[in-house]
């Protein structure tokens, strides 16, 4: 069983967030539901929001889900576990997420097929959501044609992907070179976050993304900028946050 004091979250929390997080991770390796959830609410109870929750719990256990599936240290059985008690419980946490005026603006969310992914996408658009952008969200095994036409009928604003692996990059250089092409909805911008896109700069300027981040808060960040400034495109995350 994978030890989870062995990760340390991007965004330095206190000693006693670092000790929940670990706590956090092993039972969500456990499969432990109960466990995870009284976490959360020890979490919360000791002055967090939902937002934070996502932000310093369930985000980071699923960075090192990912992390540690990829280098084999942890079983199949394991990753699948985790990744569905993670999935569960961002969904339940969302629903504490403070709701905001409607932005009138559409956000089509589609992930890679790994479910890691598909739980990145799953925490962004909860996010979104409640920050008042309208969610389409087709997570994971959608191809590119359809996908294609998917936003012909919709007409977003913001098409986003969370891909994390090499394959998915291709697929996403598809879809790009279609939109740039046919121009289905002027104006319209594609972001891409996940794994391949921070482990290979330069990717996502080279497959003609707009913008890239590596989480779905950085995402959330990028979006809102680009909803309203209207800068131009291809912002990198930096310049797009």
């Amino acid at each position: 069983m994978p030890q989870a004091k062995e990760f340390q979250p991007d965004n330095g929390p206190t000693n006693r967030t670092t000790r929940q997080l670990e706590r956090f991770l092993q039972r969500a390796f456990e499969g432990d539901r109960t466990g995870c959830r009284d976490l959360i609410r020890e979490f919360i109870d000791d002055g967090h929001d939902a937002a934070d929750a996502l932000h310093q719990l369930v985000w980071p256990a699923c960075s090192m889900v990912d992390s540690l599936a990829r280098r084999d240290q942890i079983t199949a059985v394991q990753e699948h576990c985790a990744t569905v008690l993670l999935t569960q419980l961002a969904q339940r946490v969302e629903c504490g997420l403070t709701r905001h005026p409607s932005r009138c603006r559409t956000i089509i969310v589609t992930t890679g097929p790994r479910p890691t992914e598909e739980l990145a996408g799953e925490i962004f658009a909860g996010l979104a959501e409640a920050d008042g952008f309208d969610v389409v969200f087709l997570g994971g095994g959608v191809e590119s044609d359809d996908l294609y036409e998917e936003i012909g009928r919709r007409q977003p604003q913001f098409v986003l992907s969370f891909a994390a692996g090499g394959p998915d990059a291709p697929r996403l250089r598809r879809l790009i070179t279609m939109v740039r092409a046919q121009n289905p909805v002027p104006g319209l911008r594609i972001g891409v976050g996940g794994g391949v896109f921070a482990r290979a700069p330069g990717l996502a300027d080279e497959i003609g993304a707009d913008f890239d981040a590596d989480s779905p808060f950085e995402m959330l960040e990028a979006v809102r900028a680009l909803a309203s400034d209207g800068a131009p495109r291809r912002s990198s995350r930096a310049r797009a946050a």
